[in-house]
Formats: C-alpha cells, structure tokens, sequence
C-alpha cells in the first residue's frame, strides 16, 4: 500500500515497539486494580456523557478491561496476546501493527462518541487474533495445552462466535461492527481481489474442461479401417482432399 508506506517513512521512528505486550500488561494491571477495588471498574468503562464532561481518559482505558475475573483464564489471554503481538508486529513491522491498533481503537472511539455505546474489549482483541490467523493460518496451537490445531481454523471459529453475537444480541451490534473496522480495511480488499482471482480461475477451469472431449469418445476416425485416436492412439491420422478423415496407412494417393 503506497498510502502506508509514505506514513511509515514519515512517522515510522514514532512507532512503539511491543505495543501488544503493552496493553497486556495494563490488562494485569487493572485486574489486580479489580481484585482490590471493584469499583475502579467504573471509572475505567467508555462513558459518552463522562467523556463529554471531561473524563477523557474513557476513550482508551475501556480496553484494559480484562475480559475475565480468573487468574488462570487472564494468564492464559495474556499469553497468547504476547504470542500473537510478536508474530503480527514480525510480519508487519512495529509502524504497521501500532497502526492497526490504534486504527481499531480509533474507530471504536468515534462510534461510542456518536451512537453512545459503552464498547468492551473482547472484539477488539479477537481482530488481532484474526489477523494473526489471516497471516500464519497454518500455524498450530495447543488448545488446553494437548490438541494442536491450526489458526486458520480458530480464526474461523473467533469469527463464527462473534458473527453469532452481532446476530443474536442486538445492542452489540454497533460495537462489533466499529471494533472490526481495522481487520476490514486491512485484509478486506486483498480478500476481495482474492475471491475475484480464484472465481476467475474457476471459470476458466470451467471454460478448460468443457472443451475437452468426453472419455471414450474419438477425435479422429479413419473412413477407410475405422481406426480412431482412441482404439489406437499412436495412429497418425490427415484429413483428405475430400474432406474424409484417414489413417496414414488408408490416406488416398491424391490426398
């Protein structure tokens, strides 16, 4: 992307390295935060009216919110976040994930502020898990530590869960649809292209196949013997000055 590169060769030296591991860190964080005062939860959520009365802080503290109150289930998110914020920020470089990341945080602010919706963290975070599917779909992961399966196939499963959610729970609809806006743009015109290229093949396969002959059925036969390309295939065949097909060995002497 030309558009990407011009910024990353402008503000790339303003990037920050390890931004995942970051944002996992103010995840463990608050949770101890949590665990000693559970009320701090209230000053942390993305709140339109507080926001305008001038708790700005709203716009990004809602995303440390950990998605759970368990120690072994925040340890376990916490690992993987790490996992997956050095293998995006490998492929892409520190520049393009921060700018990912804020891209999405970005796009969750604006809808809160003007639709009024108090977003959660959980479908924010799955888009850096789809990402990572997106480009090491083949890699595996442990799942309970025992069952390896490939990211491709998590990836789809994240994505079914959070489509079910977008149908199944209308007040979680805008969210959804704001905290996917940064996986949209950065994988939904390749994705695009890329079904508009395998749907060109396939016609062309199509195209391909339909041209050839039935099995079983000749190309050649000779109007003398009968022999076809099929019955003998090393036979080399011609076509007359009478328009007949023939055999060398039947071929008339004026052909």
């Amino acid at each position: 992307m030309p558009l990407i590169n011009t910024l990353e060769s402008k503000f790339g030296r303003f990037a920050i390295p390890g931004l995942v591991n970051i944002l996992a860190g103010f995840q463990v964080a608050v949770w101890v935060m949590l665990l000693i005062q559970p009320e701090f939860f209230q000053f942390l959520v993305l709140d339109r009216g507080r926001v305008f009365a001038g708790e700005v802080w709203r716009l990004v503290t809602w995303v440390f919110v950990p998605a759970t109150t368990s120690p072994i289930w925040l340890l376990l998110m916490v690992w993987v976040m790490v996992m997956i914020g050095r293998a995006l920020e490998q492929a892409w470089g520190a520049f393009r994930l921060n700018l990912y990341i804020l891209g999405g945080l970005l796009a969750v602010m604006v809808g809160a502020l003007i639709f009024g919706f108090s977003p959660e963290g959980a479908p924010f975070y799955t888009t850096m898990f789809l990402a990572f599917a997106m480009l090491y779909p083949n890699q595996e992961l442990l799942v309970f530590f025992v069952l390896p399966v490939k990211v491709k196939y998590l990836g789809m499963i994240a994505g079914a869960l959070l489509l079910l959610n977008f149908i199944s729970v209308p007040s979680d609809r805008l969210p959804i649809l704001f905290s996917i806006v940064n996986f949209l743009v950065a994988f939904g015109p390749a994705t695009v292209k890329g079904m508009g290229q395998r749907a060109e093949v396939s016609s062309r396969r199509a195209k391909f196949d339909s041209a050839k002959i039935p099995d079983g059925e000749h190309f050649f036969k000779c109007a003398v013997c009968g022999k076809t390309d099929v019955t003998d295939p090393k036979q080399e065949f011609r076509v007359g000055v009478d328009g007949e097909e023939y055999c060398v060995g039947c071929l008339p002497k004026k052909a």
